[in-house]
Formats: structure tokens, sequence, C-alpha cells
């Protein structure tokens, strides 16, 4: 009876002995296995996304961009314009040199390889339409010296002096340029004070938009 009690001791001893030495075997490999599911979640929650229909969508804000900006580009001219008694811009002796301004400017934007940009219009018809006060001060006929380059209009409006300065914004090119009635046959001046001979005559339709 005494042996059996012992053997059965010995034998709860050594299975205590056995779950001691196995206990930290197990918590070391809960551990690891914790350690690896940590880490495959932190990896998982930095891993970038694909998002296919954003990147979709941002191309195809691109593309629409650069359909639209050959009109915002074509809107963007600025017009200006120098509006007189169409005798006085053609046929006034205190004027004749107006015919040589524009000479010249042509001749440079040739050597300049630039397009040109200034154009004289006869009886404009934004002239009543858009300026109906200002309009009561040009006599008629009326010539429009139009262009786009601000700073050239300026310096003009300066030399011609009896001229009206108008800012054209907003208009297209079509409309800054659309002229009215042609203009009629001008006598020639009794007395030329130039030191070259006349300008032929209609020298102005030389410079009316094609």
């Amino acid at each position: 009876m005494a042996h059996t009690m012992r053997q059965s001791n010995s034998i709860e001893s050594k299975g205590a002995r056995t779950m001691a030495l196995q206990r930290p075997a197990m918590g070391a490999v809960a551990g690891r296995v914790a350690r690896v599911q940590q880490r495959q979640l932190s990896q998982a929650s930095f891993a970038p996304v694909a998002r296919p229909q954003q990147v979709q969508r941002n191309t195809h804000v691109v593309c629409v961009a650069a359909q639209e900006a050959p009109a915002q580009q074509e809107t963007a001219t600025q017009w200006y314009g120098l509006v007189a008694n169409a005798e006085f811009f053609c046929n006034d002796v205190q004027n004749e040199s107006m015919a040589e301004q524009l000479r010249e400017r042509v001749r440079y934007f040739k050597e300049q390889g630039r397009e040109q940009d200034f154009f004289l219009v006869a009886n404009p018809t934004w002239l009543d339409a858009k300026f109906p006060e200002q309009a009561k001060q040009v006599k008629r006929p009326c010539m429009a010296l139009v262009s786009s380059d601000k700073q050239w209009v300026t310096f003009m409006k300066l030399r011609l002096d009896r001229v009206l300065k108008v800012d054209l914004a907003g208009m297209s090119a079509g409309e800054a340029l659309s002229a009215g009635e042609p203009l009629p046959e001008f006598k020639k001046p009794e007395k030329w004070t130039a030191p070259y001979a006349m300008y032929s005559p209609r020298w102005w339709e030389k410079f009316y938009p094609n």
C-alpha cells in the first residue's frame, strides 16, 4: 500500500515537472505567433491601395484641360481702338504722317517675323452699338485704328491727339474688326505742305483686315 502511494506521488511529481518545462516553451511559441500576427497587421495597414477610378478621373481632367486651353487662349486677346473722322485719318494735311507710321510698322513686323496686330476699320459697327454717347463726338464717316497692342495704341493716341480712345473689352477679333459702310472718295487737299508727294488714293485700304 505504501509502495503504491509512493509510486503515485512519483508519477505526479514527474508530470508536474514536465508541465513546468513545457510552460515556458508554449509561452515562447505563443509570443512568436503574436509577434508575427502583429507584424502582418502592421504591413497590411501601410500597404498602398490601388485606386484605379481616381487615376482614371485625374487623367480625364488633364485631357479636358488640354482640350480647353486653345479656346481660353483665343478669347484672351484684348483689343483697343482709336476713332476719328475718316478724312482726318486718311486725307488731312496735318496728319500726313499717318500712312508712314503704319507702313513702317508693317515693315518692322515683317523683319521680326510677327503677325500683324493692327488694322484700319471703316465705320466700325461697334461704335454706335457699344459706345452710343461717345459716338456722338465723332464726325461721320469715321475710321478706327484697332490693335491688340495697348502700349502702341496709347502712343498713337498721343501722336494723333484728336482721336477717341476706346477699350474693346470682351470683343472677339471678328467683332473688333467689323466694318460698316465703305468710305467715300476724298477731295485732294488744296495745299500739300509735306516735302514728299501725296500718297496714292485709297492707300488706307491696304490696312483693312483680310
